[in-house]
Order: C-alpha cells, then structure tokens, then sequence
C-alpha cells in the first residue's frame, strides 16, 4: 500500500456525510492535505459541511485541517447531460485575510463534438447555485462595565454582530483577581447567546502574564461539541484597562471558531 491510500477512504467516508455529494482530497507528495473538494447539496448550511469534515477528519484520521482548505460549492441535484463531467479546481494556496469560508466554484465540461439529434433532445441542465454567504462573525465589543462592592463584584458584558447584541451577566466574591474571571465568564455566556449550534464552552484559566516587557491578559477555553472537545487560546494586552482587555483575550480565543457556527437573528432572541 501506498502512503496516501487512506485518501480514497477519508474521500469516501466525507460522502456519508449528510448532504455531501461528492470529495476530493488533493495531497501533497508527504501527505499533507493542500485541499478538500466538497460538493454538497441545497438541505444544509455549508458551514455546518466544513465543519463535519473536519471533525471526521481529526476523529478518523486524527488529522488537523484548516477549515480554509475545505471548500464546498452547493448544487442543485439534477441529471446531467451525457459525456459532461465536473472538475474540480485546487484551492488557491494564498490564505484569505477574513475569517469566512472559502466556497470552490466547479466547472462543466461538455463535449467538444457536435450534439447528435438524440442528445439534442434532452433537457438543458439546470446551473450549479454557489452559495456565497456574506459570513460575517466578527464579534464586537460594546461595553464592559464592572460594579463593586465590599463584597460582591458584578460584571456585565456587551457584544455585538452586525445588529445582534447580547448581554452577559456575572457575579461573584470580591478578591484580587476575580474581576478578570467574572469579566471572561459574562463574555462567555454573551457569545452563547450568539450562538445557533449546540456548543459547551468553560473557562478554565484566566491570568495576566508578563510577555516581551508587556502585561497580557491569556485566556484557557475549553470547548465541547458532541464528544469532541478542544482547548482555546487568546491573549490581549492588559493595557489601562483590564476587564477590557479580559473581553478582547476571550474573543481573540473564539473568533476563528466562531466563523463555523451558525449564529442566531434578531428574530431568535425576542
């Protein structure tokens, strides 16, 4: 056997995935995977396709891919013409600045001969639909506002996208320290109420630490979906205000993941 055969089963279990049509892997010669080609249907968010792949990849495989690698271009399922074929492009190799997906876009080929009179009866097929999403999951921050008392803290927590904007409440014991975790924890519960999957996510450390002359507020989250759980990272630099910049070091944690959830509407949240 050869060092890339796993690729043709990694390609064949991406097609039981639900809506998935068809796959292909492109590999380079050490095995490293350039890019995953997905064709899907119309039934499901292609954001929620990319991040089956790379779920079954990292679970199967244990391979770590890139959500920008995979590209996935929805269809509507019809009968196509005789001789015609779908290729499929690699992606491109230059990363793009945003956080959305990168959607490939296929090609129909027909045949370069003269249509006989039988296939020049059949019906015109109906033209792939690329859904281009305007994904715009860039967090923001709108106020943190936190109250003290001799004995009790309250944190609260505003974010925003695009219209959305949710609130996250937090209290707890007034001791050196705990602003910064009630702060990370409000901003926790605000981004669960942004977002539409059902996706588990604690803090499991907050600290300010000294980096290159710096102070810079360094964030642990743990997130689980379904059995699969990761830990996040995000920093920020402490600055003249901390609570601030607790916010700002949780987001920086979540943002690029954020960008594979489906996020709730206004609509959601009255």
């Amino acid at each position: 056997m050869g060092p890339n055969d796993w690729v043709t089963d990694a390609e064949r279990w991406i097609c039981q995935i639900n809506g998935v049509l068809q796959c292909k892997i492109d590999v380079e010669d050490d095995g490293d995977i350039t890019g995953v080609h997905v064709v899907a249907g119309m039934e499901r968010d292609p954001r929620h396709v990319v991040r089956d792949v790379e779920s079954l990849l990292k679970a199967r495989l244990d391979i770590d891919v890139y959500y920008k690698k995979i590209g996935v271009v929805q269809v509507v399922e019809n009968d196509q013409p005789s001789g015609s074929s779908v290729t499929f492009h690699p992606p491109t190799t230059d990363v793009a600045d945003d956080d959305s997906i990168l959607l490939e876009t296929p090609s129909v080929e027909t045949p370069s001969e003269t249509p006989s009179a039988e296939s020049a009866d059949l019906p015109e097929p109906v033209p792939a639909i690329l859904v281009a999403e305007d994904i715009d999951t860039r967090v923001v921050c709108e106020e943190v506002t936190v109250v003290a008392s001799e004995m009790l803290l309250e944190a609260e927590v505003v974010l925003r996208v695009g219209e959305l904007q949710v609130h996250g409440f937090q209290d707890g014991p007034n001791h050196e320290g705990s602003d910064l975790r009630l702060v990370a924890e409000a901003t926790l519960l605000a981004v669960c109420q942004l977002i539409d999957d059902p996706l588990l996510m604690n803090l499991k450390e907050v600290r300010i630490e000294q980096i290159g002359g710096q102070s810079v507020v360094v964030t642990a989250i743990e997130v689980v979906e379904g059995r699969l759980g990761a830990t996040l990272f995000g920093t920020c630099r402490a600055g003249y205000h901390r609570p601030q910049a607790a916010v700002y070091s949780v987001l920086d944690a979540l943002n690029r993941r954020l960008s594979m959830h489906g996020l709730k509407s206004l609509s959601d949240l009255d």
